[in-house]
């Protein structure tokens, strides 16, 4: 038995083949026009598992993004590469698995049942094209849409117009490019990680889409100057879950107050008196978690009684190992919660935290920023966070020189701090100055709600979306 969502959102418990057989029917009888969805890579499933090899981000945008369209009447298929065994609950990624009547997900086999990291999917897709034609026939639903996610999607959904008597309209989503990853990553990562080869791919397939759709202002300055694009202008960033992120007061019945007093051995009236500074993404070097984590230990003994909560995801042991020895080797043990998937808890985890820090060395947007600020928490983050630098920062800024050098300083703006990329003792800086500061923090914080919230809601932007690649009901 698995937890499944109901119609409204909640969940139910139920057999997955009865929900597949509930809602199977719906679909195939439907009359609604038919998005596929494909994003090929990464473990993707409705109760997304953040931190698992290649998934995080683009797994909850490619679920929301459906969920939205979906309620402007249409179906949506979400495509994924499967034929392996979760890495967690060890279930075999195969078949449907039916959210309702108007969206499903379909696990493609190719024949290798193990994962594939996402740099080496350009090897699986002659055999994922095989699978996709195959189950096209059998399903017999008409596509009206096509829109893909990230190159590898990009490049199956190609070689799948190619391989159809009237091609379909196909728009590309990238979340990111090869380009901005080259000039953010160190060049002994190059190799291994293969951008060169993901680079020409993608030059290759740009004036083989009929649209792309740029996640951020970054991508599509990228796009224009990297790789030369000069199509249509599609802005599709990701977006609030309103009824999920908003500011409110968290009861202390809350689990997240639980699951803290287990973590730390605090009682609820002892944390509500922390100050907890939050961080919450995949564990991987490019979200910079020892930079955060160096950065709070320079804080620990100046701020007084503070907590830093950051995902560590276990799933990735060697990089999770080493985020745990800096932790003990810098002595914040006790203030220093690592975290798992804590997907439920964090709306109101949000809602407790005074601060949500970033110092991502990548980042294609920054949804858990963006997350953040929609409960109306201030934000601190790299200059390599383009919802922050870009939406957060607003027209008002200030620079505070903190050092000797032109490059020691940090940028207060309307809604966010933002800090050069690695700089530790920057970020160290600017969580004391917050934390120390209730006035700006709260002035801060009210801004960011106010920046994010309704500019970026999904039924605005799908809508607009939609009118745009002119697929709207």
């Amino acid at each position: 038995m698995e937890t499944f969502p109901s119609n409204d959102h909640g969940f139910v418990k139920k057999d997955k083949e009865s929900v597949n057989d509930m809602y199977h029917s719906g679909f195939i009888g439907s009359k609604k026009p038919h998005i596929l969805m494909i994003t090929n890579h990464g473990i993707h499933q409705w109760n997304v598992i953040p931190g698992l090899r290649d998934t995080g981000g683009q797994n909850v945008f490619v679920n929301q993004f459906s969920e939205a369209i979906a309620s402007f009447g249409f179906r949506v298929t979400i495509l994924n590469r499967g034929g392996y065994r979760h890495p967690v609950t060890g279930e075999w990624q195969r078949g449907y698995r039916y959210r309702n009547s108007d969206m499903r997900i379909y696990y493609l086999e190719d024949g290798l049942d193990e994962f594939v990291r996402k740099e080496d999917m350009a090897e699986r897709i002659p055999f994922l094209l095989e699978a996709l034609r195959k189950w096209l026939d059998e399903d017999s639903i008409p596509v009206d849409l096509i829109v893909s996610h990230y190159w590898d999607a990009a490049l199956l959904g190609i070689k799948l117009n190619e391989s159809l008597e009237k091609p379909v309209k196909h728009i590309w989503v990238p979340h990111s490019l090869g380009a901005i990853k080259k000039r953010n990553v160190d060049p002994s990562e190059w190799k291994g990680l293969r951008i060169d080869e993901r680079i020409e791919t993608e030059k290759r397939i740009i004036d083989r889409l009929d649209g792309i759709a740029s996640t951020s202002g970054l991508i599509g300055r990228s796009l224009q100057e990297d790789y030369g694009y000069r199509g249509p202008e599609i802005f599709l960033p990701p977006c609030v879950d309103v009824k999920r992120y908003y500011p409110h007061e968290v009861s202390r019945d809350s689990e997240v107050w639980k699951y803290l007093e287990e973590k730390t051995g605090k009682s609820i009236e002892e944390l509500e008196r922390v100050n907890i500074v939050t961080e919450i993404s995949r564990t991987d070097t490019t979200k910079g978690k020892d930079i955060l984590i160096k950065a709070f230990a320079e804080t620990v003994g100046r701020v007084g009684n503070t907590l830093l909560v950051v995902a560590i995801d276990e799933n990735r042991k060697e990089l999770a190992d080493e985020l745990k020895s800096l932790i003990t080797s810098l002595n914040i043990g006790d203030n220093v919660v690592p975290v798992g998937s804590i997907w439920n808890l964090l709306p109101d985890l949000y809602a407790i935290s005074d601060v949500y820090c970033t110092p991502a060395i990548q980042e294609g947007f920054g949804m858990s920023a963006e997350e953040a600020a929609a409960t109306g928490i201030p934000i601190i983050a790299s200059d390599r966070v383009p919802f922050v630098t870009e939406y957060l920062l607003g027209r008002e800024r200030r620079d505070i020189q903190i050092g000797t050098m032109p490059t020691d300083r940090i940028t207060i703006g309307e809604g966010a701090v933002v800090v050069g990329s690695g700089d530790i003792r920057g970020f160290a800086y600017a969580i004391e100055l917050l934390l120390k500061d209730e006035e700006l923090r709260t002035k801060l914080g009210e801004k960011a709600y106010s920046l994010t919230i309704p500019y970026f809601t999904w039924e605005k932007v799908v809508k607009d979306f939609l009118n745009t690649v002119g697929v709207m009901r």
